[in-house]
């Protein structure tokens, strides 16, 4: 099979691979289709970051060189040996959240907070190939109604809804996405599709704000017209702020945005430290709490469910679709330009 293989910083080869054979617990997936993540495109600006490379990880056994790519819609073409998991021929999100299984997180379902976590595309071989393996359990089926072009949003969408579950009194909140890319417009879409009584969305683009927009009831402004906007709000003013940019002094920013005793949800992660104003913090009770991944059957699942019926708008998030070969010679250059009206781009691996 043809896959997307990171073999070190700025050298990612799209090469003839043979897959090894699943096990018992997993399935084959044929790939249909793949998004592009930020982590992809800082792994190949500026890896190593997360992929092993000077031992093999200890639940995968692998190292670079690996295959790319946790964005993944496809279709089963084995089925898993022990009868769990979805029969050949469904249409399927695979989660790529993978722990060990005996941890004390493991045991709590918290596979994301596993010392030993491992996410395909990142210490184990991805989906940005013609075949992936994945866990048979965590494969979330994807209704016929779904088209796979849009469900190739799904793990996007489920960092959106995991962030939204975070926040207990989201119904009724008054709240705030900083930043327009894919994340934070489905966040945007998400917290509206859970009860919040509003929602802006700040972004430096005038694309993204004009597609916030045009793709729910959410509002949208510049950075330099957010001040007049949230004094407008009158009191107590924001609830919820959501920052899903990871920009430099967002989360600082943030805590200047909220009202005493509400709530930051930090999404976007940056390269660097950002610091935290404590008198903001503690004086006035604001909270700050993380938010990154995703449970298969809690958040995969119920971004597969928006997705299908429509509270979530995502078709048109997918902007670009690439063949798998041209990843490296399209893909990621278009993605390295600072073109504001790219948002999604899925690699065709079919």
């Amino acid at each position: 099979m043809l896959a997307a293989r990171w073999h070190g910083r700025y050298d990612i080869r799209v090469e003839d691979v043979v897959p090894r054979v699943p096990r018992d617990d997993e399935v084959l997936v044929k790939v249909h289709w793949c998004g592009i993540c930020g982590t992809d495109l800082e792994e190949y600006r500026a890896g190593p970051l997360i992929i092993p490379t000077d031992e093999p990880h200890p639940l995968s056994g692998r190292m670079a060189p690996l295959t790319l790519g946790h964005e993944v819609v496809g279709e089963v073409v084995r089925a898993a040996r022990d009868g769990t998991g979805p029969a050949v021929g469904t249409r399927v999100v695979p989660d790529v959240v993978n722990g060990c299984g005996q941890c004390w997180w493991c045991l709590r379902h918290e596979e994301g907070l596993c010392p030993s976590v491992c996410v395909p595309g990142q210490q184990d071989d991805g989906g940005l190939a013609q075949l992936m393996i994945a866990k048979a359990r965590t494969c979330v089926s994807v209704p016929p109604g779904l088209p796979m072009e849009t469900a190739v949003l799904a793990e996007p969408a489920a960092v959106a809804v995991r962030a939204v579950r975070k926040v207990p009194e989201i119904i009724g909140a008054v709240t705030l996405v900083v930043g327009g890319g894919t994340i934070g417009q489905l966040t945007a879409q998400a917290v509206l599709a859970a009860g919040a009584a509003s929602c802006w969305l700040v972004d430096p683009s005038e694309y993204r704000r004009r597609f916030a927009e045009a793709h729910s009831s959410v509002r949208a402004c510049s950075p330099g017209d957010l001040d007049a906007a949230v004094a407008d709000l009158g009191a107590p003013g924001l609830d919820v702020v959501f920052e899903c940019s990871g920009a430099d002094g967002q989360l600082t920013r943030s805590f200047d945005l909220v009202r005493p005793g509400g709530l930051v949800v930090a999404v976007g992660l940056g390269s660097g430290t950002q610091p935290v104003p404590l008198p903001a913090l503690v004086l006035g009770e604001r909270r700050l709490v993380g938010s990154a991944a995703h449970l298969w059957d809690a958040d995969v699942a119920q971004a597969v469910r928006l997705l299908a019926d429509g509270r979530l708008d995502a078709a048109d998030m997918v902007t670009h679709q690439i063949p798998l070969q041209d990843l490296v010679t399209v893909a990621l250059p278009l993605l390295s330009q600072p073109d504001p009206e790219v948002l999604k781009i899925a690699i065709d691996c079919r």
